[in-house]
């Protein structure tokens, strides 16, 4: 019998419920999606670094003979170490005005290098001294690249053709970046390519050569271990960087996309099942004190409190169980969507979408606790009342004259329905409260994730339309003479201004301290690349000590005024001091900043640039890159339009994911206020029915209730928007890692947006309770109770 009452009270306030069940599937959807994908990928990168054996640590030097390497094997803590030679060269493809670029590692054996070796998806691996290579297998799709196709890449000045013999994978490059002011993978502008050694050392005069190294540890061994030995062994060879591989590229970026997915899976559920648990806890607390004659009723007919509380805890346990099991269901669909969306980014070749029982379970459970918790805080009451006392109406609360309707005149600014919705507001507090709660989430959950795509605009479009000005980055193979290399650029045609740029490894020690970054020397007056501080003032380099960003003072503990010490492989010194002028912001990398001049001071090295920005006309831009496409001089060619289209597209390709999250916004925002208005009315029937039988018409009492909700819903709006802030601040620190750092603030149009959703949210809701209002059975809902 108490099963089919509590099927009789859900289908008769059926939309409610469904609302509620429609939060919890959302909040579980997101928590089985991202828990699964998130499996999904760990269990695919494991088994593409165990089976491939990625390596546990880098190192890049300028050249070192092959048969040295060998040697380092002897440094107590390295098992197996690898040198390899690895070059970036430009494709010359035709038809296109891209830069393209392959990157080369050489291939040390037939069968494949030991260390980050190549999983082969197509044809073969290539012969030495045939000038063959296998490319990347997203390169080749991008390109649609068959076997036994022919490529020219441009090196040491020579236009080079090589031989396709087949595609495949590495796990050295699951993301595959150029660098580190790439904003996103992009398969058709750089991919990783292989060709045997014996090609490769004679391509590039480096005959026994090699500049890269890698290797692993032996059990029991860290990193830094053997960091100090290996330093010492590879500087004589011009050591430039030395890594482990939680700091290598791919696996950073791989990471901390697994870390944000693991984050988000442990909290943004957890928001919607709270606010589910709320609406849930005000709708069986209101259900009980609607109840009170039946509960007395069924109390005097031998039910004990026990009893009538489970029933009333079934209404929790199977909302739970239907919300429980709708997530469960939709999160392991849009898993295999996610799945699908990471193998466009990621190279991994066992990853694929599987059901996770697991998770599965743990939403249900979960949509269960939440939701019976949530049922027996609203029904506890239940244990309290007598059936006599149960059976009587609620005897009348008195209440005192608000402080608003104590201010002389005040009341006379509203017409008698304003009056009667405000004085509806104050003297009903919880109720008010709860609908109060409702608009806050409401309108701040649509401002968050309406902030997301402004956030990611501003963080990608203000590095290349504020801070990198520059039509065009030139960027050398190896430091060039300053003076010599600004004239010969300054003599192009339609060069409107060049300014040179000298980037530089440095390693940074602060205390206990230590951190790996680029100094960026930036010439005096610049105006091609600009720094800002937080409120969006430009800034001049100073003269003397540097600037660095929030992610690096961050990092090392640092504050303005600090004397931090520098080391660099590029400075005859190897003790280095500089004090920290100022601290400021920054989207993209993390780096440090110095005038240009105090860099070469302080490298002692003489004048030299590592790069060039450069003004020019965009008629001659095509003309530059033929003249330096082949140049050994010229690493990369970088246009800023290109880059700026290039994250457009890519935006293109993540909107949906944004839209989804616009929707489920839209949807939780519309459950919570239509929960609170049906709540509301549920409350105050016999309160509406009167004035209706007093005389009022329909649209006059829809008037209280509309006066009230908006009076509630601009006050909810005002302080939405810290609690917006709030949210956009905990995203951000959740999204952003060591390679880019999403702002943190709350964009003027989202916060319009959710104004504009959550205005039609209660006016939806209104239209709702106003057919309600209409359908009033005013003889039996002012019954008095026997």
């Amino acid at each position: 019998m108490l099963w089919r009452k509590m099927f009789r009270d859900m289908m008769e306030n059926k939309i409610a419920y469904i609302a509620c069940i429609i939060v919890i599937a959302i909040g579980l959807t997101t928590y089985t999606s991202m828990s699964t994908a998130k499996d999904n990928l760990f269990m695919a990168k494991d088994e593409f670094y165990k089976k491939y054996h990625f390596a546990d640590g880098f190192a890049q030097v300028k050249a070192v003979p092959y048969e040295k390497v060998e040697a380092l094997s002897n440094i107590e803590g390295i098992d197996v170490v690898e040198g390899r030679l690895v070059k970036d060269v430009r494709v010359l493809m035709p038809d296109t005005t891209e830069n393209i670029y392959l990157r080369l590692i050489s291939l040390n054996h037939l069968e494949g290098n030991k260390l980050n070796g190549i999983h082969l998806i197509r044809g073969s691996l290539p012969e030495a001294n045939h000038r063959q290579i296998i490319l990347g297998e997203k390169f080749s799709d991008a390109h649609q690249l068959e076997i036994g196709q022919k490529i020219n890449v441009a090196i040491e000045g020579k236009r080079v053709e090589l031989a396709i013999t087949g595609s495949g994978q590495s796990p050295e490059y699951v993301y595959a970046l150029k660098d580190l002011q790439s904003i996103a993978s992009d398969p058709r502008t750089f991919e990783v390519a292989y060709v045997p050694y014996e090609d490769m050392e004679m391509l590039f005069d480096q005959k026994g050569l090699v500049n890269d190294v890698s290797f692993t540890l032996e059990p029991g061994f860290e990193f830094d271990d053997v960091k100090e030995n290996l330093k010492t062994a590879l500087e004589p060879y011009e050591l430039e960087a030395l890594y482990a591989a939680e700091d290598q590229m791919s696996e950073a970026m791989l990471s901390q996309e697994l870390e944000g997915l693991e984050k988000m899976a442990a909290s943004i559920p957890f928001v919607f099942l709270i606010i589910a648990a709320i609406i849930l806890y005000i709708m069986v607390k209101r259900l009980v004190e609607s109840q009170r004659g039946q509960i007395g009723t069924m109390k005097a007919f031998g039910y004990g409190n026990r009893e009538i509380l489970i029933h009333y805890l079934s209404y929790g346990l199977f909302i739970g169980t239907i919300g429980g099991v709708l997530g469960g269901l939709f999160g392991t669909a849009l898993s295999t969507s996610m799945i699908d969306l990471y193998q466009d980014f990621f190279s991994l070749p066992s990853l694929q979408s599987q059901f996770s029982l697991k998770y599965f379970l743990i939403g249900i459970v979960l949509a269960i606790l939440f939701s019976m918790a949530a049922a027996f805080q609203g029904a506890r009451g239940v244990t309290k009342l007598q059936p006599a006392e149960a059976m009587r109406p609620p005897i009348p609360i008195i209440t005192k004259k608000a402080w608003i309707e104590k201010i002389p005149g005040i009341l006379r600014l509203f017409n008698v329905q304003g009056r009667m919705a405000i004085r509806n507001i104050l003297r009903n507090r919880n109720r008010s409260l709860f609908t109060f709660i409702g608009i806050v989430f409401t309108f701040s959950l649509m401002a968050s994730f309406f902030s997301l795509g402004t956030m990611a605009d501003r963080m990608i479009l203000d590095q290349f339309t504020k801070v990198q000005k520059q039509d065009v980055k030139l960027t050398f193979s190896k430091p060039l003479p300053r003076t010599e290399t600004i004239r010969e650029l300054q003599n192009l045609e339609g060069i409107k201004l060049v300014e040179p740029f000298l980037e530089v490894p440095v390693s940074l020690k602060f205390l206990n301290h230590k951190m790996d970054v680029v100094a960026l020397g930036i010439i005096e007056n610049s105006t091609l690349y600009n720094v800002f501080d937080k409120e969006g003032k430009r800034l001049e380099i100073p003269k003397t000590g540097m600037m660095v960003s929030e992610q690096v003072a961050k990092e090392l503990g640092i504050q303005a005024g600090d004397v931090i010490q520098i080391d660099s492989i590029m400075a005859k010194d190897t003790e280095m001091k500089m004090k920290v002028e100022k601290i400021i912001p920054q989207f993209i990398g993390a780096n440090v900043y110095l005038n240009q001049n105090v860099l070469i001071d302080l490298l002692k090295q003489g004048e030299m640039v590592t790069s060039a920005l450069l003004s020019i006309d965009p008629r001659f831009i095509e003309e530059m890159k033929n003249k330096y496409e082949t140049s050994k001089f010229v690493s990369t060619i970088e246009i800023r339009q290109q880059s700026i289209e290039k994250y457009n597209e890519l935006m293109e390709l993540t909107s949906y994911m944004l839209g989804v999250m616009a929707i489920i916004s839209i949807i939780t925002g519309f459950s919570i206020v239509y929960n609170s208005s049906i709540i509301s009315l549920a409350e105050r029937k016999r309160e509406l029915a009167s004035l209706r039988v007093l005389g009022m018409t329909p649209r006059e009492v829809m008037e209280v209730i509309s006066v009230e909700q908006w009076l509630i819903g601009f006050a909810g709006i005002l302080a939405g928007i810290p609690f917006a802030n709030l949210i956009n601040k905990v995203l951000s620190k959740s999204l952003s890692s060591d390679l880019f750092t999403m702002p943190d603030v709350t964009y003027p149009d989202a916060i319009v947006q959710a104004l504009l959703g959550t205005i039609f949210a209660i006016w939806i809701s209104q239209r709702s309770v106003s057919r309600k209002i209409k359908q009033l059975d005013l003889v039996s809902v002012l019954k008095e109770r026997e």
